[in-house]
């Protein structure tokens, strides 16, 4: 019986931070994309030079030591496993008039670790048009109506996923796409 060597097990730990690393890239960009979306919390556009802010004076220039590197990255590790938000739908859902189905495919992917309800808003109006119920991990809505009968057209929504502690009930965060919604009748 061979035992993994000391090399491999690094070799197998590194590889595991370039993924997590990645992944917490990816999540920086969705996060840096869905703020170019959305207002700031003040209600000022964001990037408005008129907003008010200041730098800190007390910020000054520097970064983490060598020695705690490797206590950030396992603190990194814990918390992206824990608060890990798999989004699954189809971005471009298709219904033949505003009362029918349409294929949302909305999948509470097995990797998440808590049901999750997905909420739908039109970008132009703000409007809510649809709010799933509770989608246990590892299930799926395959099609669904509206829960507004929208005219034929094609609306910009984001899609806000949004994850819940099964014994309270509380939002345990959230996570958000563009999606574009066909009613073709």
């Amino acid at each position: 019986m061979n035992k993994p060597n000391n090399k491999s097990q690094k070799k197998d730990r590194q590889k595991i931070i370039r993924i997590v690393l990645g992944i917490l890239c990816i999540l920086l960009s969705l996060f840096v994309a869905l703020l170019l979306i959305f207002k700031s919390c003040s209600g000022k556009e964001t990037g408005d030079p008129n907003s008010g802010f200041i730098l800190d004076d007390r910020a000054v220039e520097g970064g983490w030591n060598e020695a705690d590197v490797s206590k950030i990255q396992e603190g990194l590790n814990a918390g992206v496993e824990e608060g890990y938000i798999n989004i699954s739908m189809n971005t471009t859902p298709v219904f033949a008039d505003g009362k029918s189905e349409g294929n949302l495919m909305i999948v509470n992917e097995t990797i998440n670790k808590y049901p999750q309800y997905v909420v739908i808003t039109r970008n132009d109006t703000g409007d809510t048009i649809y709010e799933s119920k509770g989608i246990p991990v590892g299930s799926k809505i395959e099609k669904d109506t509206l829960d507004v009968a929208l005219p034929a057209g094609t609306y910009e929504c984001t899609a806000m996923f949004h994850n819940v502690d099964p014994a309270t009930g509380d939002s345990l965060g959230c996570a958000g796409a563009v999606i574009t919604i066909t009613v073709q009748n």
